[in-house]
């Protein structure tokens, strides 16, 4: 009796050294990493068939597992739709009566308007309207109807070496100063020696929510501007010193003809949700998110690291075929153990790659205090020698001393960082005022390439990070009280992901509501306590149409508008609220 209670002994020394059981099986979760992966899904593109079949391949697994549908309309699937491609029809751009050709003399932006426009050439310069007053291209030309053309970029000089002076320096400013002036066609020409060739694509132009900027607008090569600017007699070096100097020749004897169609096609995407009901019916009605978005980029049409590869096929295997398969571990993992006190609710999401849409979507479902808390996956299928980043600890007093003492029990370092409107699903949750962690194994040298493919994934280690996150997910969802939602100071956030700005420069305090496609002008996801955006009445919903006099048919002009300012500006603005016209004035502050 003695040996065998000293060998049970034993045994239950030798389980508790062994740390926690595993919850996720590594050869489960692979296999369904690799489906999700493979070729036949096309990337998971939006608008693919591959898209659709791996919807309901995630609902067929949620089902299988034992989850209950958790759709609003009692499926799996919570479809809407939305933008799924935008690409040039047709374009065509003569100078006088030569054709140029098409991606070797000029490029047609996405954001363009559709139609056709003819007339001699008027130089704006760079283009660069300064609400300050101390720089205005714009200045004494009357450009209604007008084909004009500026040069990319900026001036040289200290006037423009900071971040205001970047973002009055992008094409966004420009193209809205020159709808604001009434310019039928915007034409950009290189202004660097070394630029040759047609400006390359912008790896986020072809994003199917972008809308129109108004103008036609197309990118020259060099070659190109050159023949334009040699009808006047000039050189285009000639051009970029006369624009330096705020001078602007004559270039009416050049004229250009041209047209341009976009197409922009809408199509269904739908996120999958299943839920497993809580066993407290005291706290069954609360429920904790666990999420990750399952779709990718098709064959690189936008986002793409390696736009020159396109149209290969981005199979997206760690990003996130790896969350989204470890969605299904998790629910069979919950499913087949004790149930948590409080309700847990996998949630697939669409569209997350053009401005996490479906995760938007949902959470404009939810009824207040649903949903306590909210863990994402995004990236966790190649865990290396780092271990784990965390991100939004700071979204609620207790997350990190929670995350790090069941980290430290399955031996897995992690790193904390700040930024909880970051590009992925949980920035819906924060918004919506709900705690959120966002997990990853980071970024690496095939993120968002062809070469991210299911065979470079780790399976053993992406089960070492899903056993953290359901220990996360377990305590969350038993914990007798929901956790505190804790505003993030201003210095936490990062500017808006739109190109327009650095980390520095004028504060609002808006967050902004990512990939909306039917809505015209930026729309507020969330206002910052005690920010000026809070200080001028601004809430959650709202659409902002008109900001420091001019109006803003998209977050990319709103960014530019906003990033033109400079701190402590008053401004006015004006946002529709339902069916109210509502204006305000704000002082801005400054982005620490």
């Amino acid at each position: 009796m003695r040996s065998r209670a000293a060998s049970i002994l034993l045994v239950l020394l030798s389980l508790g050294c062994a740390g926690p059981a595993p919850w996720v099986d590594a050869a489960l979760w692979q296999r369904d990493a690799s489906w999700l992966a493979d070729p036949a899904r096309e990337g998971r593109g939006l608008g693919t068939a591959g898209l659709a079949a791996a919807a309901e391949h995630l609902a067929g697994r949620f089902a299988e597992v034992g989850l209950e549908p958790g759709a609003p309309d009692g499926s799996f699937l919570q479809p809407f739709r939305m933008p799924v491609e935008i690409r040039v029809e047709s374009a065509r751009l003569a100078l006088g009566r030569e054709t140029l050709v098409r991606d070797r003399d000029y490029r047609v932006l996405l954001g363009s308007d559709n139609g056709s426009f003819s007339g001699p050439v008027v130089f704006a310069g760079y283009g660069i309207h300064d609400p300050s007053g101390s720089w205005d291209d714009w200045a004494g030309l009357d450009v209604t109807g007008a084909v004009v053309l500026v040069l990319e970029g900026r001036p040289d000089g200290p006037a423009f070496a900071d971040a205001r002076g970047a973002a009055l320096g992008r094409r966004g400013a420009k193209l809205l100063a020159a709808r604001e002036r009434g310019a039928r066609a915007l034409l950009f020409a290189p202004s660097a020696a070394g630029e040759g060739d047609v400006a390359s694509a912008d790896p986020m132009g072809a994003i199917p929510t972008r809308t129109s900027a108004g103008v036609i607008s197309l990118a020259l090569s060099r070659g190109a501007a050159e023949r334009i600017a040699a009808r006047a007699g000039l050189s285009q070096d000639a051009l970029v010193r006369a624009a330096e100097r705020r001078f602007r020749p004559s270039l009416r004897r050049a004229r250009l003809a041209g047209a341009v169609e976009i197409a922009r096609r809408e199509g269904e995407v739908a996120n999958v949700i299943g839920r497993l009901p809580g066993a407290d019916p005291a706290l069954a009605h609360e429920a904790v998110v666990i999420g990750a978005h399952y779709d990718h980029l098709g064959r690189g049409e936008f986002g793409s690291m390696r736009p020159d590869a396109a149209p290969a096929i981005h199979p997206g295997a760690d990003d996130n075929a790896s969350g989204a398969a470890g969605l299904v571990a998790l629910a069979r993992a919950f499913a087949a153990g004790p149930r948590p006190a409080r309700t847990l609710v996998f949630a697939a999401f669409t569209a997350e790659e053009v401005g996490l849409v479906g995760s938007a979507r949902y959470v404009e479902t939810l009824a207040a205090g649903e949903v306590v808390a909210m863990v994402n996956l995004d990236m966790v299928g190649r865990l290396g020698a780092s271990g784990v980043t965390v991100f939004g600890a700071e979204t609620a007093p207790g997350f990190p001393s929670l995350v790090r003492k069941r980290a430290e029990r399955r031996g897995l370092p992690v790193a904390f960082e700040n930024g909880v409107h970051g590009p992925s699903d949980h920035a819906s949750f924060h918004a919506a005022q709900i705690p959120a962690l966002f997990f990853t194994t980071g970024a690496h040298e095939a993120y968002h390439t062809p070469d991210d493919r299911a065979e470079t994934l780790t399976p053993d280690g992406a089960a070492r990070v899903l056993d953290l996150v359901a220990d996360v997910t377990l305590a969350l969802a038993n914990a007798a009280e929901k956790p505190a939602f804790a505003a993030v100071a201003a210095s936490s956030h990062p500017p808006p992901p739109s190109g327009e700005g650095g980390g520095y420069g004028p504060y609002l305090g808006t967050v902004p509501a990512f990939g909306v496609a039917d809505v015209r002008g930026a729309k507020i996801a969330a206002v910052r306590p005690d920010s000026p955006a809070e200080r001028a009445g601004l809430r959650a919903g709202d659409v902002i149409v008109e900001f420091a006099g001019s109006p803003v048919a998209s977050l990319e002009e709103f960014s530019s508008l906003l990033f033109s300012q400079r701190e402590g500006a008053e401004v006015a603005l004006v946002v529709q609220r339902g069916a109210e016209r509502v204006e305000t004035r704000a002082v801005l502050g400054r982005r620490r």
